[in-house]
């Protein structure tokens, strides 16, 4: 095992300062336990997980190799501070309320170092090879679509990783949308019709739908359709295009439950346990957010910062560390309960403005293009996801965000250039 570490060290240590595009491929390789194959999440010392978190600092390390390190685009200076003020205070804040020493609270805070790939995205945005980590995007959302439908049919077969004896499931299905998204951009703008990229956007939907995930896979499906169906070649919203999805919409929407039996009654179950409170999923989130939402409404302000479970307070709102789901401050299947715990009213406001402001970047005509476009509806999806699911404060979300804002800014910057070149020849 310390072999293994320390080979997974050298080889991040090595890209991450002398070869900046592959070192990104290396870290997102890393966040799907190596395809399913190798978890870098088992390299535990002390009881303490170093794979990943050594990772990130390595990252943060490879940051002072490049000359220029400060010399950052003006637009994103904005959203790094907030990533910066995230982490400090999500540190000192437990240690100033007496709830925690700063080494426990650094341990509970390893999902947010996820933001250093954001820094390091920029500092060597000039070294990496767009075309071929958007290609390596795309290719790795089919393969991990694939394997839920692989996984579907004989789960056995799947990689390791991917198969606990009960279910598939592979890391993250939130890659299955960003590749989603970015394949809509070749089909709406090729001039050839390419068979093979239209299996793969049935791919990705399967994927998407069989990943148990139902609040990504209807937003992933429909920002989807409003791409490719919704915003014509110029990229200007069709008011017909919007009547006539709402329309087909509906009509499909209600012969699929007039005309299909199982899914009526799974309809009507659900709206009645929803209804009644009966529903398992909302009751059991309840019950396990119960001892979380006591303690935001205690601190409603300014919430806790990153709390340890072995802390003074999780003893104080009798947290059961018996049970997963409950033996922490944090948790990942509530996005807004985790923010507001962490950083209470005022601190997860402030972050959901930035992160919406500059998340709609693309939809702004004078920056809008058919990647700044895609990528900000990509984006924009995680406000409703994050209802469900921890998309702001947990790697799943975190990576394929940073790397969706990389995406966007570098395309904005290259359609400013080509215009600037376009004015100089007129």
């Amino acid at each position: 095992m310390i072999v293994l570490l320390a080979l997974f060290y050298t080889i991040a240590i090595y890209l991450g300062v002398r070869k900046p595009s592959y070192y990104v491929i290396y870290y997102i390789l890393a966040s799907t336990k190596f395809l399913g194959f190798v978890d870098p999440g088992s390299f535990i010392i002390g009881g303490i997980e170093i794979g990943y978190f050594g990772l990130n600092l390595i990252t943060v390390f490879s940051l002072f190799f490049y000359r220029q390190w400060y010399d950052l685009p003006k637009q994103i200076k904005p959203l790094m501070l907030l990533f910066f003020l995230m982490l400090t205070y999500g540190l000192f804040k437990p240690v100033f309320d007496g709830n925690s020493s700063i080494i426990k609270a650094l341990i509970s805070s390893k999902e947010l170092w996820y933001y250093a790939l954001f820094f390091y995205l920029f500092v060597y945005r000039d070294l990496i090879h767009k075309a071929l980590m958007v290609s390596f995007i795309k290719y790795l959302g089919v393969y991990l679509a694939s394997m839920y439908i692989v996984g579907t049919i004989l789960p056995q077969i799947t990689p390791p990783s991917y198969y606990n004896g009960l279910h598939v499931r592979t890391f993250f299905p939130t890659y299955i949308s960003l590749a989603l998204f970015l394949f809509s951009i070749d089909l709406k703008f090729s001039n050839v019709r390419r068979l093979n990229h239209r299996i793969y956007v049935v791919i990705l939907i399967l994927g998407l739908c069989l990943a148990r995930h139902l609040s990504l896979a209807v937003m992933s499906i429909l920002g989807f359709i409003v791409y490719k169906y919704v915003y014509n070649r110029h990229l200007i919203l069709q008011k017909y295009s919007i009547f006539a999805l709402l329309v087909i919409s509906f009509f499909v929407t209600i012969f699929s439950i007039v005309f299909v039996q199982d899914l009526y009654y799974d309809v009507i179950n659900t709206i009645n346990g929803i209804v009644t409170g009966e529903d398992g999923a909302l009751s059991s989130r309840d019950i396990y957010n119960e001892f979380r939402w006591r303690a935001i409404n205690e601190n409603k302000a300014f919430g806790y910062g990153f709390i340890h479970k072995s802390s003074k307070l999780m003893n104080y709102l009798g947290s059961d560390t018996s049970n997963r789901f409950m033996e922490s401050l944090g948790v990942v299947d509530s996005g807004f309960v985790d923010m507001l715990a962490k950083f209470g009213y005022v601190g997860t406001a402030i972050i959901l403005g930035i992160y919406i402001k500059y998340s709609v970047t693309g939809f702004f005509r004078p920056y809008v293009n058919p990647l700044s476009l895609v990528l900000s509806m990509y984006l924009l999806q995680y406000i409703f996801i994050n209802y469900t699911w921890s998309v702001y404060t947990f790697s799943h979300g975190i990576i394929p965000a940073c790397i969706a804002f990389y995406f966007m800014f570098e395309s904005i910057k290259e359609m400013n250039l080509e215009n600037n070149l376009k004015l100089q020849n007129i």
